[in-house]
């Protein structure tokens, strides 16, 4: 419903009946689907005869006037005068809508907050995790594949990359802010909780300590050689082709639960 009836007409507040009615004539003319048949018109003829019928009767406009919302309006009888107990009921479904806005505004703002924690969660463990499985065992997969799997794995290291950048943008945008500036509010940083610094030494810290970590098992164990063969143990590709590709695959599985989710 519309929030400002008087800019649907094109009047002031201060508008007696005879403009609000000659307004009215005036839009109907232009908008009414019997003269325009485009969709948009309808719609808009629509908003013009709500204010119109609101601000025509002078309970429902007093009442409008005083809330600044449709809520509750139509509880008014038109064309009179309301009684206490109307008027009572009328901003209980005022309260009532206002309390249901603020309660659907917070439980978006969790879902919205869930899923974003849910995206950085998986990609990050993702990533560390698949780099110290990557730098412990040093698969050879690559090197002994057929030509038409070695242009689907280059094709998904590729889409994997271009992910995993994007991915880190958006997770950085949504829970760093740069370095402070002049021009920047104080509540622009309590509402991004990390220094964007501090984020990056988080990443590329975790990073290292997984490949190292990796490595020294790896160094320990000799698992790589004893699964492929002593030139994994010197081998370095699989240790940055396959992890963008493990994390492209984890968060489209990821994308595609909650997508069932809302179903």
């Amino acid at each position: 419903m519309s929030s400002d009836l008087y800019g649907e007409l094109g009047i002031s507040r201060g508008a007696d009946t005879s403009e609000i009615k000659s307004a009215y004539r005036r839009l109907a003319r232009q908008y009414h689907p019997d003269v325009n048949p485009d969709p948009a018109s309808a719609q808009r003829f629509a908003r013009v005869n709500e204010a119109y019928h609101v601000l025509s009767d002078p309970a429902r406009r007093d009442w409008y006037d005083q809330t600044g919302t449709l809520d509750g309006v139509n509880l008014i009888n038109k064309n009179r005068q309301p009684s206490a107990e109307t008027m009572r009921t009328a901003r209980r479904a005022y309260y009532q809508a206002r309390a249901d806005r603020i309660v659907n505004d917070w439980l978006e703002r969790e879902r919205t907050e869930t899923k974003a924690r849910g995206k950085a969660v998986y990609t990050i463990v993702t990533l560390f995790l698949s780099t110290f499985i990557m730098a412990m065992v040093k698969p050879n997969l690559f090197d002994v594949a057929a030509t038409w799997l070695r242009i689907v794995l280059i094709g998904l290291f590729l889409l994997g990359v271009w992910h995993l950048i994007t991915s880190l943008k958006e997770h950085f945008d949504y829970y760093t802010y740069p370095a402070p500036r002049r021009t920047r509010s104080r509540k622009r940083k309590d509402d991004a909780r990390f220094k964007r610094g501090i984020a990056w030494a988080f990443v590329i810290g975790g990073y290292l300590v997984s490949l190292g970590a990796g490595l020294l098992l790896d160094a320990l164990t000799n698992v790589s050689t004893e699964l492929f063969g002593p030139e994994a143990g010197e081998a370095l590709f699989p240790i940055l082709f396959y992890p963008p590709i493990a994390v492209l695959i984890v968060d489209m599985i990821y994308r595609i639960n909650l997508r069932l989710e809302e179903l």
